[in-house]
């Protein structure tokens, strides 16, 4: 059949409005693609800019992120709640964004939705729970059994020869144990990673309620007192691995040293209730900062290089007065700031990667390292602990249940 002129053009001109929609369409499409390729890009650097640990998190969890960080509701957010029987005694830590938590007869990682990553079993009737890096102690106070684990890997498990009074671990897994020993007032028994027992330094004098391995692994500090004189006082032992005990540093102080701990760098911080300490690697004194009128509280050693500690007023008596409490900063090179005052009493302080969490028992003050306020959680429970998952999640230990904490920086 033979078309007109006419018909091959109006053939023509139908062909060419179907491609011009067509190219339309896709036009659109691409449009939309750069669209969203555009929006998730400045969402993606956006949390990233919050540092928002988005690798790990689900498509859910950041659009709620993404909420929450919008709404401005700094801290006071419940992420979860999750509740843990009170039949039994629970203790807590975090260790590479899990929460362990112990009892009598085992040791387990939860995810900060509650859900359980896995399950090691382990003996301690009264256990402390310790983490540093990838390692996780366990200690059985007033028993003899003290356990490393690496994640859900059992490294090794060792029975003392005396009760445990203390236990800590570092980066590097080398665990101290403070024990009670037969004819002398304590002992401080260094076992490694591998479960070989490095040193056991014996105390005839002094009594030790804790000890640590520094960050790398050359020097062994003990904290404790000396009751053998008229008057007690508080000794600071650092030394090697070495047999006899040759460097206890002299401060000079009656009571005792509660925070004590190396700096990245192996220089050592002492706190005392009205005096701070920073030693170097081989004992020496580079400063002491007195701290007129004022008594420690507690306090934490902050981003590896300073201390911040809980201050309140103190009369001539050294008598705490008032409930105002200033939140101090002292840096590697003794000087002090107040970064935050508050009038409640604090309870405890921990600190993670540059993030205060200051806690007064019914509330949590998250502040970084200039006092910058990032946010404040008003609990309707008893707060004991805080623990941090990440810079932007902690967990609040209450009377029978975890409060994982939102915190946006």
């Amino acid at each position: 059949m033979k078309h007109s002129e006419k018909d091959k053009g109006s053939k023509v001109v139908y062909t060419d409005r179907a491609g011009g929609g067509s190219l339309k369409l896709r036009n659109f499409a691409v449009f939309l693609v750069l669209v969203l390729v555009v929006v998730g890009t400045s969402a993606f650097m956006y949390l990233k800019s919050k540092n928002v640990d988005i690798e790990n998190m689900s498509f859910k969890d950041i659009v709620s992120e993404l909420m929450d960080i919008t709404g401005n509701n700094g801290g006071n957010k419940i992420a979860k709640e999750i509740e843990f029987g009170a039949n039994e005694k629970h203790v807590f830590t975090t260790c590479k964004g899990l929460i362990i938590e112990s009892v009598k007869n085992r040791v387990k990682a939860l995810n900060e939705h509650g859900e359980e990553q896995w399950v090691v079993s382990v003996y301690a009737g009264n256990p402390i729970v310790k983490s540093a890096g990838s390692y996780i102690m366990v200690a059985d106070l007033g028993g003899k059994d003290v356990y490393l684990l690496s994640g859900k890997t059992l490294k090794w498990s060792q029975k003392m020869t005396g009760n445990i009074i203390n236990a800590d671990v570092n980066e590097a897994g080398y665990v101290s144990v403070v024990r009670e020993e037969k004819g002398y007032r304590g002992a401080v028994t260094i076992i490694n990673k591998s479960g070989r027992v490095v040193i056991t330094k014996k105390m005839a004098k002094r009594f030790v309620f804790m000890s640590e391995v520094s960050p790398k692994g050359d020097n062994l500090v003990i904290n404790g007192f000396d009751a053998s004189g008229v008057k007690s006082k508080a000794v600071v032992i650092l030394d090697d691995f070495s047999k006899d005990i040759k460097n206890a540093l002299d401060t000079g102080e009656t009571s005792l040293f509660p925070i004590v701990g190396f700096f990245d760098n192996g220089d050592l911080a002492a706190v005392g209730d009205s005096s701070v300490y920073l030693f170097d690697d081989k004992g020496k004194t580079k400063w002491v900062q007195k701290l007129t009128n004022k008594s420690v509280i507690c306090g934490d050693l902050l981003t590896g290089d300073s201390i911040v500690a809980a201050l309140s007023d103190m009369d001539s008596s050294g008598k705490i007065t008032g409930n105002k409490t200033d939140i101090t900063l002292i840096n590697e090179d003794g000087e002090k700031s107040v970064i935050y005052s508050t009038d409640m009493r604090v309870k405890n302080i921990k600190t993670y990667n540059g993030i205060v969490a200051v806690n007064t028992g019914t509330s949590v003050y998250y502040i970084n390292s200039k006092g910058k306020l990032l946010g404040k959680f008003d609990s309707k429970t008893n707060i004991s602990d805080v623990h941090f998952i990440s810079r932007q999640k902690a967990v609040l230990v209450c009377k029978d249940s975890l409060i994982i904490n939102n915190i946006h920086l």
